[in-house]
């Protein structure tokens, strides 16, 4: 909460501190091309007033757009010269205004200043949020080795002999302490798909006899369906026979991150096949039926998705087992019908 508080004062201050330096620079700055525009071309008083805008706004403009581009991994070169070159503009014509009232050096550097001051404070300001988006995608400059004061004073040759080889490794891609410039640093894997890449290189009847001993109460089925979820399909029978003891004999596994097979029974044992697909309402009505009546819909869902393979949530369980009551209801109403209808009439 403290190191939170913290960085909020920290951020408060620094906009403070920009927006005070920037209303500063920004009403020196458009004063100064006023008296331009107006006292030496002439140009109309509305029409000067804007005349800050145009040169400065643009080049503070500019700037925001360089960072835009580092965004979306484009070169900022573009930006950047423009940048410049309404800078140059607008410091051209602070000069002018100085030749214009004979101040010299000082009125120059008391016009111009501001401009440049603001720019470099926006430019610091931005280029850290480039330089950590240019990381992420493993654009990491070289920078100088950190020998301290005296070791670059007393051991000036070693230290830039140091430097170059440093630089020299990291040009040519072989600084093994750096990622290469232009490619994008590893994400880390999802736990699923690190579980599945383990599950592909297990042996389907160590798989299926791990899987068991995390949930011994399922029956085979589920077992089958659970292991499903992680690239390894195998039927019910198959986990029967694996839990049962049935190993004698190698057993065909098809995964589902690769077509090849693994090696079939070397005797004449019969093979097994996977069991047909069941669809979700059957999944379903199996799950409410092996639950009971009092379970909540969340479970059956869950249960239903273990023995169809396929996704169901909650509302739809809830819709098909509303379909289900009033199936049988009809039904009930129209055995009814059928008792009464063949009554015996006198």
């Amino acid at each position: 909460m403290n190191v939170d508080l913290d960085k909020i004062k920290s951020h408060l201050v620094w906009w403070a501190s920009l927006t005070l330096i920037g209303g500063a620079a920004a009403s020196i700055t458009a004063w100064s091309l006023y008296v331009v525009a107006h006292d030496r071309y002439g140009v109309p008083k509305p029409l000067a007033i804007g005349t800050a805008a145009v040169f400065d706004g643009a080049a503070m403009a500019c700037l925001y757009l360089a960072g835009q581009a580092v965004r979306e991994r484009r070169s900022a070169l573009g930006p950047h010269l423009a940048t410049l070159g309404f800078a140059a503009i607008s410091i051209y014509l602070n000069r002018l205004h100085a030749d214009l009232i004979n101040g010299g050096r000082g009125a120059f550097l008391l016009f111009a200043m501001p401009t440049v001051a603001l720019l470099v404070l926006a430019g610091l300001s931005w280029s850290a949020h480039r330089a950590r988006m240019r990381a992420q995608d493993g654009d990491v400059p070289a920078t100088l080795p950190k020998l301290g004061f005296w070791g670059w004073l007393l051991a000036t040759e070693e230290a830039w002999k140091r430097t170059k080889d440093e630089v020299e490794a990291h040009v040519t891609r072989t600084d093994t302490a750096r990622t290469p410039a232009g490619q994008a640093p590893g994400k880390p894997r999802k736990a699923s798909d690190a579980l599945r890449e383990h599950f592909a290189g297990m042996d389907p009847i160590e798989a299926i006899r791990v899987a068991h001993s995390a949930k011994p109460h399922i029956p085979p089925a589920d077992l089958a369906a659970e292991l499903g979820l992680y690239g390894l399909n195998v039927s019910a029978v198959q986990v029967a026979l694996v839990l049962r003891g049935g190993t004698g004999h190698a057993t065909t596994i098809h995964r589902a991150d690769t077509t090849r097979d693994t090696p079939v029974a070397q005797h004449d044992a019969p093979q097994v096949g996977a069991l047909p697909p069941v669809s979700k309402t059957k999944a379903i009505l199996d799950a409410a039926s092996r639950l009971g009546p009092d379970a909540k819909a969340v479970d059956i869902a869950h249960q239903a998705q273990l023995i169809a393979r396929v996704p169901v949530d909650a509302p739809y369980v809830r819709t098909v087992l509303s379909r289900a009551r009033k199936a049988e209801q009809r039904q009930a109403r129209q055995l009814e019908i059928t008792d009464v209808g063949e009554g015996f009439y006198p």
